[in-house]
């Protein structure tokens, strides 16, 4: 069976289509589209009606495209249609322009989901953490390969922390605003109790997953295109989240955009990620993590 999970975040719209056999996914399309739905819902808490526009066209585009392949689609929502006073508003515009409903999922269920993505394919011991930084939320589950323990959802993510921080002129920013950055994530991970994930032993793997983990390796690796056979299963360490966060501060916004491996829609947002990875990465006691190219999409094609 063909089918396509389209996955409506607050930063991008992402769409997989998959042959399903067997419990294995073979992809036969992958895409995603920035379109920052979830923009200045931290000071406004509703979805404006642009972006609103904009992300119902694009899914309703990513559908016309999964159709012709013959594929059965479920559209999924996350954070930005968990919080937002008007997602009903928008959930109806897609079911107008679609004819299909939107699946909005809870913070622990889409951890859960992500989890069964991320881990699928890795050969993990017994403990495994790993963490899905979005565009508007940050999730964060243990276990092993076969079941979860533990699942804390965090509202922080690239969008929202990028414009409380960084939502300057184009220009380099300054250490004090990422430091800045940093302490507010720490605060709410501490909150949230993140660093009770770690017990007295450590994980045998920590994943990351996620456009900002996934962009950052793609960096580091200077990908001047998507390149799944490089990019998942590399390794992410904190000294070159440190590297990347000196670097994206130094350049302007335009700067930015130049960098191989950093798509330019990623480019304002992009700073917000790392401090976001990076303060995850040091609340779990670790020092690098393997990027997982799956999450929620493969998760739902999986279950």
């Amino acid at each position: 069976m063909i089918k396509a999970i389209i996955d409506i975040g607050s930063n991008s719209i992402k769409m997989r289509v998959a042959r399903v056999t067997c419990g294995r996914v073979h992809v036969i399309r992958d895409e995603t589209e920035v379109v920052r739905l979830g923009r200045g819902m931290s000071d406004t808490g509703v979805l404006s009606d642009s972006s609103m526009k904009i992300s119902c066209n694009t899914v309703a585009r990513m559908t016309r495209r999964a159709k012709r392949l013959g594929a059965k689609i479920f559209i999924a929502g996350t954070m930005a249609l968990r919080t937002a006073k008007n997602s009903d508003v928008f959930i109806k515009m897609i079911k107008d322009a679609t004819g299909l409903d939107v699946h909005v999922f809870s913070g622990e269920d889409e951890a859960k989901y992500s989890w069964l993505g991320a881990v699928d394919g890795f050969s993990t011991g017994e403990d495994v953490i790993m963490f899905d930084s979005g565009g508007g939320s940050t999730e964060f589950v243990s276990g092993t390969s076969g079941s979860v323990k533990k699942i804390v959802s965090v509202p922080v993510g690239a969008v929202n922390l990028s414009e409380r921080f960084f939502n300057i002129y184009d220009m380099p920013i300054k250490k004090i605003f990422c430091d800045e950055a940093v302490e507010h994530v720490k605060k709410l991970f501490t909150e949230y109790k993140i660093d009770e994930f770690v017990s007295s032993s450590p994980p045998s793997h920590i994943i990351g997953v996620g456009g900002g983990v996934v962009t950052m390796a793609s960096v580091k690796f200077a990908c001047e295109n998507f390149m799944p056979s490089k990019l998942h299963g590399s390794i992410l360490t904190v000294r070159d989240i440190v590297r990347q966060i000196k670097m994206y501060a130094s350049l302007t916004l335009s700067e930015r955009q130049n960098v191989i491996g950093l798509p330019a829609s990623r480019a304002d947002v992009i700073l917000g990620s790392a401090c976001i990875i990076l303060t995850a990465l040091q609340m779990l006691n670790a020092n690098s993590c393997f990027v997982s190219i799956n999450g929620l999409r493969h998760g739902l094609l999986l279950s």
